[in-house]
């Protein structure tokens, strides 16, 4: 399988180096390789949707093809489709499909069958600490989606008011149980949909975004329970969010998003907010304290000559109340929400070892080990205060991001740390362009963990990247 995945990566960079603007296959092959002093910097291998390790130095190999939508194309029907297939060699080497989906849209809605890279929630996509709910930290998960590709207006050849949406079903796989009457449950599920409305012309100064996100973790209901729902009745609860036996149907997360869009002439402006809810918490706005606060700026056209700045972002992050520290069924005030924990799936919110949701709450397993707690938590710290930056600038042709998060960590409602620990993570990134292969790309980055919450940790990662349009 390697052997032939390193011809596969040696055909697509030296015969598809034609490529053209207006062609829709695009491909990428890249190459990349890591020494680290422990294991993997927090900053150099979250948000990277699961592909870079977390267990210290590795080689790994990418090669992807993808069929993009003409954007220049009136046709109301059009396809698109792709596949990225990922080879590590490390302590635990592996190969899988980080992407491999195909989709069809009519107009402005599509159906897509099959996994590929997401991002869902209000906030930037490239130097974020990553959205509350579903981040894009975990390996996508196989679905079934019908969604709008863009903002669609809602009064025709008007943006004055676009809405857009999503709606999705997919598997998880088999899980561990540690209540109820399995230890496994074959099959679990992710139901997901999240609705979002623009509020302003494109070409107007002022634009204000509000929506939500509403994720279930759901799946052997009546292996579970004794008397417990079938699985299609076990739906309608999920997707409704109705209780069932004084408890909500599997593990509910979602965040209420706004935000704000000031477009000037040389840069815009971003002002964004993420607040969680879970379970049934979105009906009494008690965990309204918690969630990620963000502002960013961005320069409105790149230019490649000289030294710019091209994108400036803070983000602000609390989860440390939860509802409040009481949980009583008789007053029915329901806090101490665990996040990213439940009392069913001991894998909480996460798919393949890695969190769905913000990486900022992350899997014991990363952890220093004497702060690790019950192996059948997910996660021993959920209340924590964070502060990330990250910059994004340009020397003519070559590209630097910088990231830096600091964390004030406090462990859990059942069991906090003796004192707050602090955590802070680096990562700096360059990537030029080289006269070789047309235009290859080489990237270089460095990433550090200090603190008293993850090992102290030092890596450098090394990487080639080919890209481009096949004719």
């Amino acid at each position: 399988m390697r052997n032939l995945f390193l011809m596969l990566l040696l055909y697509v960079a030296t015969q598809a180096g034609g490529f053209s603007q207006d062609s829709t296959f695009t491909y990428s092959a890249e190459i990349k390789g890591s020494l680290a002093s422990t294991q993997t910097p927090y900053l150099l291998h979250t948000n990277t949707y699961g592909v870079i390790p977390t267990n210290g130095s590795f080689l790994l190999a990418q090669a992807s093809l993808f069929k993009v939508y003409n954007q220049h194309n009136p046709r109301f029907f059009q396809w698109s489709g792709g596949a990225e297939f990922v080879a590590r060699a490390n302590k635990s080497s592996s190969v899988f499909f980080s992407d491999l989906f195909l989709a069809a849209k009519a107009g402005p809605i599509e159906l897509s069958v099959g996994q590929r890279k997401e991002f869902y929630g209000l906030g930037d996509t490239l130097i974020t600490s990553g959205a509350v709910a579903m981040s894009s930290n975990a390996r996508p998960y196989p679905k079934i989606q019908i969604s709008t590709t863009r903002f669609v207006n809602i009064i025709p050849k008007n943006d004055i008011v676009a809405f857009k949406f999503t709606y999705s079903d997919g598997l998880l796989g088999p899980a561990k149980s540690i209540y109820g009457n399995v230890l496994t449950v074959p099959e679990t599920y992710l139901h997901q949909k999240a609705i979002y409305i623009k509020l302003g012309r494109k070409s107007h100064i002022l634009n204000l975004f509000a929506g939500f996100n509403h994720q279930v973790m759901w799946g052997g209901e009546d292996k579970i329970f004794s008397g417990g729902l079938q699985r299609s009745e076990a739906y309608g609860y999920v997707v409704l969010g109705k209780p069932w036996a004084a408890s909500r149907v599997g593990n509910h997360f979602g965040t209420i998003d706004f935000g704000m869009q000031l477009q000037g002439k040389a840069w815009t402006t971003f002002l964004y907010r993420q607040s969680i809810y879970e379970d049934g918490s979105i009906a009494n706005i008690s965990n309204i304290r918690d969630g990620l606060n963000g502002l960013r700026f961005k320069r409105n056209s790149r230019i490649y000559e000289g030294f710019k700045l091209n994108t400036v972002l803070l983000e602000y992050i609390y989860t440390k109340h939860q509802g409040g520290d009481v949980f009583d069924f008789v007053s029915g005030t329901f806090g101490r929400d665990n996040y990213f924990n439940h009392y069913v799936y001991s894998q909480g919110w996460s798919y393949k070892g890695r969190t769905l949701g913000t990486p900022l709450i992350a899997p014991q397993h990363l952890m220093r080990d004497e702060l690790r707690s019950s192996t059948n938590l997910f996660t021993a710290n959920n209340r924590l205060i964070a502060f990330h930056a990250g910059i994004e600038a340009s020397l003519n042709k070559a590209t630097f991001l910088f990231k830096a998060s600091h964390s004030i960590n406090s462990g859990t409602y059942n069991k906090p740390f003796r004192s707050s620990l602090d955590q802070t993570s680096l990562l700096a990134r360059m990537e030029t362009p080289l006269k070789f292969m047309n235009e290859s790309q080489l990237n270089l980055s460095l990433g550090t963990d200090f603190g008293h919450f993850y090992p102290n940790n030092t890596a450098i990662l090394i990487g080639w990247r080919k890209f481009g349009f096949i004719r």
